[in-house]
């Protein structure tokens, strides 16, 4: 009976994620609160590491500065913030301009109901997603908070009188299969998604 209320136990942590804020861990497991913790703070790096970036390259060079930033930059950067807390990290999106930013299946899923959450009104600034996973045969924290588009995104990212004729020809020659276009301010861009190892 005792063995029987263990795997009850476990299968509830593991399969069961508790809901509050946007949040779905075990809030009982201190291993998976530092594990949100590393994450939330990776997240944080990156998010204030590329904005300084981008907003650097806006005032040096304008928009056209900026994609070649983020294109030669956002990549590097992101591999050295999720180095630097131990984790796995990306950037992912329905639509995106690197090919590589695609969502898998479960981030997919999450960027639904990010999607959802924000037509409803409920998603606010510190909305995010987490969960305890099986992952390639270990236990692992899935962690997502999403991007939203602002204002200054929109000369890369707007609808077509927002974005001038010489970026457009820039993000096409950079990218040709881009689908981040016709943006509003406000719209889910996508979400930064971090998977960190849990000791069994």
């Amino acid at each position: 009976m005792r063995r029987f209320a263990r795997v009850v136990i476990l299968l509830l942590i593991v399969i069961i994620p508790a809901c509050g804020g946007g949040d779905e861990t075990a809030s009982g497991d201190t291993a998976i609160t530092d594990a949100e913790r590393i994450a939330q703070h990776a997240t944080q790096e990156l998010t204030t590491t590329l904005l300084g970036e981008v907003q650097r390259a806006m005032k040096e060079g304008g928009p056209i500065l900026a994609v070649r930033q983020c294109t030669g930059l956002a990549q590097e950067l992101t591999d050295k913030v999720a180095a630097e807390h131990g984790v796995r990290m990306r950037r992912v999106t329905e639509k995106p301009r690197n090919p590589l930013d695609s969502p898998d299946a479960y981030e997919r899923r999450i960027l639904a109901r990010f999607e959802a959450d924000l037509a409803a009104g409920s998603m606010g600034a510190t909305t995010t997603h987490a969960e305890v996973v099986q992952l390639e045969g270990k236990r692992a924290l899935r962690f997502l908070k999403p991007i939203t588009i602002k204002k200054p995104c929109l000369s890369c990212h707007g609808t077509g009188d927002q974005v001038s004729p010489e970026v457009a020809q820039e993000i096409r020659e950079r990218y040709p299969g881009d689908q981040a276009m016709d943006y509003r301010e406000g719209d889910l861009r996508g979400a930064i998604s971090v998977i960190v190892p849990l000791s069994e």
